[in-house]
């Protein structure tokens, strides 16, 4: 018999309680449950907010917690505009904790509150002190977090002909979009959604390098699925990889062991996904493992690639518990990676987490500050990002950006096979980095441009010059697709800026008739200080990608717009969107545009 079991995570101000176990009985399975305390302090109110996160428990044959948070009981909360209580349990709690509730008057503590999270809102209850070191629990808590960057706005060319960004291969945002969709049943906030991460999801057939250059720049021009606007689409595409050459790898895995990773979502899962890529590593690797939860460890030193069941063992070693001191894991890794660096090689960091740190250096500015310093050692960093609940996307985005990686979250096996088995070597080797695009365009054709997303990766003109402004990476067999909308210039166009009174319009300049822009690519090689550059017209008559290609990125751009609520979407609905994406559903050997299609249909139910 499977019941619903709830217990309690203690948050007040002044007081950080250890963890301690809770005993719970059922027919069919006996398990303790180890309940961690946070430290979350609501001074205005000085209030103790209690939160409980429903489970199910399954029957348990091994030491290991195998109760997950119910998907049906999900997804009947997520359809009430008000939480219903849920069913209440009794547990003991810790003398110094009961102490500090007696204080709190029993009013306060039955009435309803709204709490607020980076702009998301959660209705819920408080707890009730039965006395005698008991408490009865009943509330429903997220704290996501996500940073809404607002939306690319057009820009008349006669005053802004330039349009400069870094390159963007992450997919985090799509994968984790999904998850909120599918399994949560909930449409997602805007800050979880990045346009330029739906794009560059899917797959899409562009021609690769035929010379000695890391990129091919496919270009094609034409109709707007959501405006009587014009759509450049650029897409790079680097060369596809040979497994076999790639060079020696040195790989620390830097893994999340604290409390909150305890669900089947979480660690469970991430233990499963390395195991993926260790079946494709070879000799010549290396693999470290380091931990952290309250302080950071090292499981596992230097081991070759080939000694798979050693690497396995050390991963199936692993048990959630404790605070989370990302800072000092993060240190350790480097150190590690330093300690076993391979000149020539890939020498890279793998942290995967839930993004949640709470102890010691955890703030944005500290660790923003501490990876910018690490990358200067020729490490990279890739972030894989696990869980629900308190899933911090912006601090991990945040910190890829920062730290020549890339970016991508596991919802489920399969993800982790795309991401680090089908797409390892885009995943894991560096083929460029500071990857900067900066197009000119054309203002006697075109009128006014917008970048559609990349919004967090907007740089100055004066940038893309400069070597020492860093920008994104693209790894083996990558490709990285960009849109623009342009209003071509009909003569109709009214100037939103006025006229300048030092300057006058040039307006004697010859250019030819069919250059709509010019797009410009500057990068380095792996270990290069020294950039490139590449160039390429854009023409009206630009078809180098194919209809299908063409047509479903805009779909995938629409309904990412739609999501967001773009200003810049016109008219265009979810059932526009969902006829075309089966129209440009092309082959789909993978089945990930048959997903979305899917993805799209559940939108509508959700917004009905």
């Amino acid at each position: 018999m499977k019941k619903s079991l709830f217990f309690v995570i203690f948050s007040m101000s002044f007081l950080y309680a250890d963890s301690y176990i809770c005993k719970i009985d059922t027919t069919n399975c006996k398990h303790s449950l180890t309940v961690l305390a946070s430290n979350l302090v609501d001074a205005k109110k000085d209030a103790v907010d209690f939160f409980v996160n429903s489970y199910s428990c399954q029957n348990i044959t091994t030491s290991d917690v195998s109760c997950h948070k119910s998907p049906v009981k999900m997804e009947k909360e997520a359809k009430k505009d008000i939480l219903v209580p849920a069913p209440m349990v009794e547990v003991s709690a810790p003398p110094k904790v009961i102490k500090r509730i007696k204080r709190i008057r029993s009013k306060r503590m039955r009435k309803s509150v709204v709490t607020r999270n980076r702009g998301i809102q959660y209705k819920g209850t408080r707890g009730i002190f039965l006395g005698s070191g008991s408490l009865i629990m009943s509330n429903k808590f997220n704290t996501e977090g996500y940073s809404h960057k607002g939306e690319n706005n057009f820009k008349e060319v006669s005053t802004s002909p330039l349009s400069t960004f870094s390159t963007d291969v992450d997919t985090a945002s799509y994968s984790n979009t999904r998850r909120i969709l599918m399994t949560n049943s909930q449409l997602p906030v805007k800050g979880a959604v990045r346009v330029e991460e739906f794009i560059n999801y899917f797959d899409y057939d562009y021609k690769q390098p035929l010379t000695f250059q890391p990129f091919n720049i496919n270009l094609r021009v034409g109709e707007s699925l959501w405006s009587e606007n014009k759509i450049i689409q650029i897409g790079l595409q680097t060369k596809k990889s040979n497994i076999s050459k790639l060079p020696p790898s040195n790989f620390v895995f830097l893994l999340d062991v604290s409390g909150s990773m305890g669900r089947a979502n979480k660690l469970p899962l991430l233990q499963k996904s390395l195991k993926l890529l260790v079946r494709q590593l070879r000799a010549v690797d290396r693999v470290s493992i380091v931990v952290y939860a309250g302080a950071a460890g090292v499981v596992l030193d230097r081991a070759r690639g080939d000694e798979r069941e050693k690497i396995i063992k050390a991963l199936d070693s692993l048990r959630a518990g404790g605070s989370t001191a990302g800072g000092a894991g993060i240190e350790l890794a480097y150190d590690i990676a330093l300690k076993a660096f391979i000149k020539n090689g890939n020498n890279r960091v793998i942290l995967a987490t839930d993004g949640d740190f709470n102890v010691g250096q955890s703030s944005e500015s500290s660790l923003v500050s501490m990876i910018e310093e690490k990358r200067k050692s020729g490490i990279y960093l890739s972030i894989l990002g696990f869980g629900m609940g308190n899933y911090k996307d912006n601090k991990m985005e945040m910190l890829s950006n920062k730290g020549n990686g890339n970016y991508a979250y596991i919802d489920n096996l399969l993800e982790a096979k795309k991401v680090l088995v089908t797409q390892m070597s885009g995943t894991l080797y560096t083929v460029a980095k500071d990857v900067k695009i900066q197009v000119e365009f054309n203002p006697a054709l075109v009128h006014s441009y917008r970048l559609i997303g990349y919004e967090n990766r907007t740089l100055a003109n004066e940038d893309f010059n400069n070597d020492k402004k860093d920008a994104g990476e693209i790894g083996m067999g990558h490709r990285v697709t960009a849109l623009y909308e342009i209003k071509m210039k009909n003569g109709e166009q009214v100037s939103q800026i006025d006229n300048l009174k030092y300057q006058k319009p040039v307006t004697n300049v010859i250019i030819k008739s069919d250059e709509l822009a010019t797009v410009k690519i500057r990068y380095k090689k792996p270990d290069g200080k020294i950039s490139t550059k590449m160039e390429k017209v854009i023409r009206t008559s630009s078809n180098e990608i194919s209809d299908v290609d063409f047509n479903f990125t805009g779909v995938v751009a629409g309904f990412a717009m739609i999501l967001t609520d773009s200003k810049h979407k016109g008219k265009l609905t979810l059932d526009d969107v969902l006829v075309n994406a089966k129209k440009s559903k092309g082959a789909d050997n993978q089945g990930y545009r048959a997903e979305f299609i899917r993805m799209v249909e559940k939108a509508q139910l959700l917004k009905q």
